[in-house]
């Protein structure tokens, strides 16, 4: 897909992995919207993509919130008429074993991560499905593929975004709208002012740390080639990762040896 004046949702754009895509898209010509809680943020991207002669909406809204949802896809497609990416970047989390998680963390991760996810979905799939074109990019984890320890809550958000991806990736096969997962391991942002980063584990540590930039390249080309497959990053971990596909017990018995 050429992104030259191709409309891109971004949610989760203040900071970030969606910052660093949303100046990505827009270096490569795509008309962005940029979509996350905090206004302010989205004013001050929105004047660094504008002074380098890109366009940029800004729209805030909070993913957890279903009639904000519905408010952002009217908007967008009252000014522009047609989206044709929706990138779901929106997310966070907080790590904790299970005896001591609260429950209520659970439940905000759930709202964001996955409701969150499935709402824009249905707000903008619609339009894709009639024009029988668009893809849809959904930002997972790899600790929803992988299990490690103090993830217990923030994994189950991340497994179902990926089993819910996987599953809509056939509900779409044959309509013209593409689906793609990605799903990266520790990326340098934000997202750790709120995570533990005290509560990684050894396994997970070990592992290279990504740049937001790394990813928003894989995400860039993702769409570029309107892929409908899975990205997994960093590439050190894809053979762990196929390793509990065909062993779980294996790569558990791995993961506890590497702590």
């Amino acid at each position: 897909m050429n992104l030259q004046n191709r409309v891109a949702v971004i949610t989760g754009a203040s900071s970030g992995i969606g910052e660093a895509t949303a100046l990505q898209f827009a270096a490569q010509g795509a008309k962005v919207i940029l979509v996350a809680r905090s206004g302010a943020k989205l004013t001050e991207l929105q004047q660094r993509i504008l002074a380098q002669g890109q366009e940029a909406q800004v729209i805030p809204t909070d993913v957890s919130d279903a009639a904000q949802v519905k408010q952002l896809a009217a908007q967008a497609l009252a000014h522009y008429g047609q989206v044709d990416l929706l990138i779901n970047g929106a997310g966070f989390g907080i790590w904790e074993s299970f005896p001591k998680a609260n429950f209520a963390d659970l439940e905000e991760m759930l709202q964001v991560n996955l409701y969150g996810t499935v709402r824009c979905i249905e707000a903008f799939l619609p339009q894709m499905l009639a024009r029988k074109q668009g893809q849809i990019i959904n930002i997972a984890s790899l600790a929803g593929l992988l299990s490690f320890p103090n993830f217990t809550f923030y994994s189950a958000t991340k497994f179902a975004v990926v089993g819910f991806t996987r599953s809509l990736q056939l509900d779409l096969q044959g309509t013209g709208v593409k689906c793609a997962l990605v799903c990266p391991g520790i990326v340098r942002t934000a997202f750790y002012e709120r995570a533990n980063v005290e509560k990684l584990g050894r396994a997970s540590q070990r592992l290279p740390w990504l740049e937001a930039e790394e990813v928003a390249q894989a995400i860039v080309q993702a769409s570029k080639k309107e892929s409908n497959g899975e990205i997994i990053l960093p590439v050190t971990a894809r053979p762990l990762v196929a390793l509990a596909g065909a062993s779980p017990a294996l790569a558990k018995w791995l993961l506890r040896r590497l702590g």
